[in-house]
């Protein structure tokens, strides 16, 4: 038998790269999906099973809509002086960095490519902060967005809204004007229906969807649109300040609810979906 015909001994460096190299994952499964997560502000309490959740980005039996209580306001925030003087105060750079754990679902130019999640391009600073502050103080649900606002300090949700509000809106300075736009949902914009107590959309959100401090509804997923309404409808959606959305919806129709959704979600195709 030759010296090419002998069997050669298994390298042991390779069972010892094996085994660093396992070791390694399970650290880094630990630090990643364990420690992070329980080192996190506004983790006390937190269970393993929380944590995880928490670092995949899924929602935990932790995370509770806040039972409604007689007297209390519908949000936190207050359209006062010192509230416009704080938005102000919003880093939009750091804000873009943030933005980072934000742009699988919402989109890296705030087009989100899911119709069920919200456009954030076009959306005035004003209405991106008190979105984030109402779910950060349990106003909205937050079942799904709690996990990434929880840890975010009041500086960061300036720094966000900053950011989002730069972006521009898709859809350019007006709402295209499509033949197949529902008179329906026209006269309920412009004039509502003041015999069934529902004020006309434009009132609040602008005679195009857009208007300083409302949130913007021109160009929004029609998915996205249609819930908000009906969640607004049955009341599971609180966080509208003097209820107005509440009222107005109560009054709507499923039916008409869609025509609105298809209304202000009828854009033409800018490419960035």
């Amino acid at each position: 038998m030759t010296d090419v015909d002998q069997p050669r001994p298994r390298d042991p460096r390779f069972a010892i790269w094996i085994g660093v190299t396992a070791g390694l994952f399970v650290l880094a499964l630990v630090v990643g999906f364990i420690w992070l997560p329980l080192a996190q502000r506004g983790a006390d309490g937190l269970d393993l099973w929380s944590a995880i959740c928490r670092a995949v980005g899924l929602p935990s039996g932790n995370a509770r809509v806040s039972a409604p209580v007689a007297g209390q306001p519908a949000s936190q925030v207050a359209w006062t002086t010192e509230t416009r003087r704080r938005l102000a105060q919003g880093d939009a750079s750091a804000g873009a960095a943030i933005a980072q754990a934000c742009n699988n679902c919402h989109g890296v130019v705030g087009i989100s490519a899911d119709a069920i999640i919200p456009n954030l391009a076009g959306q005035s600073a004003a209405a991106i902060y008190k979105q984030l502050d109402d779910y950060k103080s349990g106003k909205r649900d937050p079942a799904v967005m709690g996990v990434y606002v929880s840890p975010l300090s009041d500086q960061n949700l300036l720094d966000l809204a900053a950011h989002y509000g730069l972006l521009p809106n898709p859809t350019g300075d007006t709402l295209s004007t499509q033949s197949s736009t529902s008179t329906v949902a026209r006269r309920l914009i412009d004039v509502g229906a003041p015999l069934r107590g529902i004020a006309p959309c434009a009132s609040c959100h602008g005679p195009a969807g857009v208007t300083p401090g409302a949130p913007g509804l021109r160009g929004q997923q029609r998915a996205y649109l249609e819930l908000q309404m009906q969640l607004f409808k049955d009341g599971t959606r609180r966080n509208d300040i003097s209820e107005q959305m509440r009222s107005v919806a109560r009054q709507l129709t499923s039916e008409e609810i869609a025509m609105l959704a298809a209304h202000y979600s009828s854009i033409p195709d800018t490419g960035g979906r």
